[in-house]
């Protein structure tokens, strides 16, 4: 019986070193990738901002508008384009849906667009392996070529804390996110990172003068300038993009005059957090485990058992060196089996 159990021990032992190996190694890389096909439905809201709306001369004409409730969706899906090359491998190709709107606003849509990018599935980071493009207008099918760089729409799994390249569309081109701490939300430790961005002119505008305080000019063309400041809680472990936040203030300036475009903070809404916080939160464990807790539990509990089992063995290789049963002597057999004399 000694036997056996030593035997089943030392297995043991060994098979939770080989999965201490085999976990990091092997299970870890297959499962830490994004997914091909997301279904992303992403709801920021604001209130009190400030908007320039522009409408019909007959709904009121472009004007500024305080203190009104915004709502910007963002839809994320996995896409293949028929008239691009195909997200293969280690790859992705996500299409994001963007739209804000004024809330309780005839044609109160601020901005529309439809964004496809590509990137590697394992860091986060934009590769343009697919025929990444940009769509402005609602009638144009294929829209135009864009070129990425830096992270789009998650971080790199196992997140660092440092900064990292983070794609504005406004801008054209990433700008370091940097680490601001760590913060728990609805249970779920994540890592705060910040991105500022201060005025850039991101594109001029034919607008009325009258807009600037130039009631004297029909129409003049202003500077369209963006600054914001954009807060992202991330999920360590999966990359996980669980909140968002952005306090910005994008305005037209024309020689020292300005008008507002947006200004105030849009933050993703409750519902969107906690749906993240219910995905990601099994997701996070998941891996935690395959790559700390598994390997860690069989480097340690692994040897252990080993060392056990050879003991055992040892043990019963001692009391039994002969490998059998020992033989009765004539003088230890019992007396009812000695023959007389």
């Amino acid at each position: 019986m000694r036997k056996i159990v030593g035997l089943v021990f030392v297995g043991l032992g060994v098979a939770l070193m080989a999965l201490a190996i085999a976990l990091p190694s092997y299970v870890y890389p297959r499962i830490a990738k994004a997914p091909e096909d997301p279904n992303q439905f992403i709801v920021a809201k604001g209130s009190g901002i400030t908007v320039l709306l522009a409408q019909s001369e007959a709904d009121g004409g472009i004007r500024v508008l305080n203190n009104q409730d915004v709502t910007v969706t963002r839809r994320v899906r996995g896409e293949v384009r028929t008239d691009a090359k195909r997200a293969e491998g280690d790859n992705r190709f996500y299409r994001l849906a963007f739209q804000t709107e004024v809330a309780n606003q005839k044609n109160g849509l601020l901005t529309a667009y439809v964004e496809g990018g590509s990137f590697s599935s394992k860091t986060g980071l934009a590769n343009n392996c697919c025929g990444d493009y940009k769509i402005t207008d609602p009638t144009d099918p294929v829209g135009e070529p864009i070129r990425h760089e830096g992270l789009m729409f998650k971080f790199p799994f196992e997140t660092q804390k440092q900064g990292y390249p983070f794609w504005d569309i406004n801008v054209g081109k990433s700008v370091t996110a940097k680490f601001d701490g760590i913060e728990t939300l609805d249970g779920l430790e994540t890592y705060r990172f910040v991105q500022p961005i201060t005025d850039v002119v991101i594109a001029q505008a034919e607008v009325p003068g009258s807009l600037l305080q130039l009631p004297d000019q029909p129409s003049v063309k202003a500077d369209r300038v963006y600054s914001t400041t954009r807060t992202l809680w991330v999920e360590p472990h999966t990359g996980a993009i669980i909140k968002g936040s952005e306090n910005v203030n994008q305005r037209l300036v024309f020689n020292g005059k300005q008008a507002p475009v947006i200004q105030g903070t849009i933050t993703y809404d409750d519902a969107t957090v906690k749906a993240n916080v219910d995905e990601y939160a099994s997701a996070a464990q998941g891996l935690y485990f395959v790559k700390t807790v598994g390997p860690l539990v069989g480097w340690i509990l692994g040897p252990i058992l080993i060392v056990v089992g050879l003991l055992l063995l040892l043990l019963r290789s001692r009391r039994n060196p002969g490998g059998g049963h020992d033989e009765l002597t004539d003088a230890d057999a019992p007396a009812s089996s000695k023959q007389a004399i």
